[in-house]
């Protein structure tokens, strides 16, 4: 019994000692796909550029995709409903290069036009009517 015990108090005291670090490594992951995002966002630069080549549309976000080279879908930047920048994909060499934050979005710092997304993906259906 006592043995038990002894082994209930010690599995406490790590399931605690874990939470910090649980909280920590969220938060560093959410930094690296925040960066990696904001380096993809970079290189696409205005969202209406000219390169804009591409659109997917999901439930819960929408994405544009631009033309690099011979590339029509070389990077990708899928943003949610609140205007978060939440998915990025850098497809311009090799394997593609994703950072994501589709599953845990509170956590991304970068925001975009909203509005000027909508506008964009309106222009885009058109003219493929």
């Amino acid at each position: 019994m006592r043995r038990a015990v002894v082994w209930a108090i010690a599995t406490a005291v790590i399931l605690v000692a874990l939470v910090p670090v649980g909280r920590w490594e969220r938060s560093r992951r959410a930094d690296e796909q925040n960066e990696g995002m904001q380096i993809v966002l970079a290189a696409v630069g205005s969202l209406d550029s000219p390169s804009l080549s591409a659109f997917r549309r999901n439930e819960n976000f929408d994405c544009l995709l631009y033309k690099r080279g011979g590339n029509p879908f070389a990077l990708e930047l899928c943003v949610d409903f609140q205007a978060r920048l939440i998915e990025a994909i850098d497809r311009r060499a090799g394997d593609p290069r994703i950072w994501s934050l589709r599953d845990d979005r509170g956590r991304s710092t970068i925001t975009v036009d909203r509005a000027q997304v909508e506008r964009l993906l309106q222009q885009m259906i058109e003219e493929r009517g």
